[in-house]
Formats: C-alpha cells, structure tokens, sequence
C-alpha cells in the first residue's frame, strides 16, 4: 500500500462510510478493479497525456456512465491528479480499508490456473471455517504449482499444490534411502 494510493482510499473510505454505503461501494469497485484489469490499456488511456483532461474525463463520463455518482467523480478527481495509473491499487486499498472495518480477513490463494467463481468460493467458505471468521481471497496464478491450490493468510499457510505434495514426496524418498544406506 503507497502513501499515495492509501490516502485516496482513506478519503473514499470516510466519505463511504459516513453516507453508510461501504459494502455498496465495496461490491462496485471490486466489480471496476475486473473491469480495468481485463484491459490495462484503458488505465494507459485515462492516463495519456496525449488526450486532454477534459477528453479523459469524458470517456470516465462514458463508460461509467451508470456508476455512482461520486465514485464516477472520485476517479475524475484521480485523473486531473495525473493518477490513472494508481487507480487499481487505490480501489485495492479501499477494499483493504472496509475488509479491516468489517472484520474481514484477506489472504492470497495461489493457484496454477485461473480458478471459476464457484471453486474460489468454496475455498473462501473452507478457510473461513477453519480460520473462524469471513475471509476474503485475491487469486494469484502462479504455473509453479503444477495444479491444486496453497492459499496463505497472515502468517498460516495452507497449502494443497501438487508442487507441494511432490517436495513432500522428495523428501520422504530421500530420508528412506539414507536410512537404507545405514543398514
């Protein structure tokens, strides 16, 4: 978390939560940070210096035509600011802010492909059971697992990758022969 993209979050986070709409702006920008990260262009774009202000406006004006009125005009704000670029990360800082509030933990679940929407939630349902509170999961593809899943929250690891399981293998089969080898 920047300075920069904290205090963003900071000031769409007070405004949200004096007007009692953080889970309404949560359930938003966690729908915009898909939407801007299935095309980083469109960040590129918000923030090309080649466009005048009022033209990157305009588009926000466009595509986001049917958002929130003041979350339409906060990432306006962003854009006279020369900020484009930070939006995914203040709109990730934001939802950081509210989980926080809510008592929501967050935790990384790391998987080798992109996992649909139902297995994601059965893993969140699963961790938050164990953990014994609400959980909330940003997947990370990582092609090193081989397949499964390891998911870490704070300072617990969880870990069901086949990578994992084949290290454990490794290890077991090297700690019999050297006990063959004594005999």
């Amino acid at each position: 978390m920047s300075e920069l993209s904290s205090r963003y979050a900071q000031a769409l986070f007070s405004l949200k939560r004096d007007e009692g709409q953080l889970l309404e702006t949560q359930e938003l920008v966690k729908e915009l940070i898909k939407v801007i990260k299935q095309d980083e262009q469109f960040l590129v774009l918000l923030n090309s210096h080649r466009l005048a202000k009022e033209e990157r406006i305009a588009i926000v004006d466009e595509v986001f035509a049917s958002i929130d009125e003041q979350v339409k005009n906060f990432i306006k704000i962003i854009i006279e600011n020369n900020r484009a670029m930070n939006l995914v990360e203040i709109f990730e800082d934001f939802n950081s802010l509210v989980n926080e509030y809510r008592g929501v933990k967050e935790g990384l679940v790391y998987t080798a492909m992109s996992l649909k929407e139902n297995e994601l939630e059965k893993i969140t349902s699963q961790i938050s059971k164990i953990e014994k509170m609400p959980i909330e999961l940003k997947e990370i593809i990582d092609p090193s697992l081989i397949g499964g899943v390891k998911v870490v929250i704070n300072d617990h690891i969880y870990d069901g990758s086949i990578k994992h399981h084949l290290e454990n293998m490794k290890l077991t089969l090297i700690k019999k022969e050297d006990g063959n080898d004594e005999n």
